[in-house]
């Protein structure tokens, strides 16, 4: 079982980092067969999305700009979950928002075709992490969590605030309120739990 980790910090050791740690290590506690792998998303170049139209609608799921959009989504394609991290931006940093919007295009213009395959992410749990300093995270949640829908990847949700996914503010031990740690830890067990329901 493989689970990939998203990370959408420009700061490769923060918050979101160490967050996206926990809930990594908390799976691999639950299933000892579960490999993971992070991407960093500082360290790859994602342009932003050129409206290629006649092109998305003759090559469905490939993109005509060569960068690393490709080798993130075949990370996805075989991975068995999904956890994608994120700090507060406008709404969330720009290299994701390019992602983001990217395969979201590519996911239109399969639905568009109307075909009975399933699409290359359909049905894979995923998994959300927010942190966003002493603002409210549900904006960033909300946003992840409406990434997924469209790719039809099945989100993994918690019993607790802020329920899409595990939230933070700038203190993660310190953190009573939102209780990140604890909840990271959650969110990767019922990620395990998540894959053998759709297995």
């Amino acid at each position: 079982m493989k689970i990939l980790g998203i990370v959408a910090s420009m700061r490769k050791n923060g918050n979101t980092n160490l967050l996206m740690e926990t809930v990594l290590e908390s799976a691999k506690k639950a299933n000892p067969q579960v490999e993971t792998k992070v991407l960093q998303i500082s360290e790859l170049k994602i342009e932003s999305c050129r409206g290629c139209t006649d092109y998305c609608e003759k090559h469905l799921y490939q993109c005509i700009i060569e960068d690393d959009l490709g080798t993130v989504l075949n990370e996805m394609k075989r991975s068995e979950a999904i956890v994608i991290g994120s700090p507060l931006y406008y709404i969330t940093p720009s290299r994701l928002t390019a992602l983001i919007e990217r395969l979201v295009s590519l996911s239109y213009f399969y639905e568009t075709k109307g075909l009975k395959e399933s699409e290359p992410l359909e049905g894979k749990p995923c998994g959300f992490l927010a942190v966003c300093a002493d603002y409210d995270v549900q904006p960033v949640l909300q946003h992840l969590f409406n990434f997924a829908l469209h790719l039809k990847m099945k989100p993994v949700t918690i019993r607790s605030y802020p329920y899409l996914g595990v939230g933070a503010n700038s203190k993660l031990e310190k953190d009573k309120e939102l209780n990140p740690i604890e909840n990271a830890k959650v969110l990767g067990r019922l990620l395990v739990e998540a894959v053998g329901e759709t297995a």
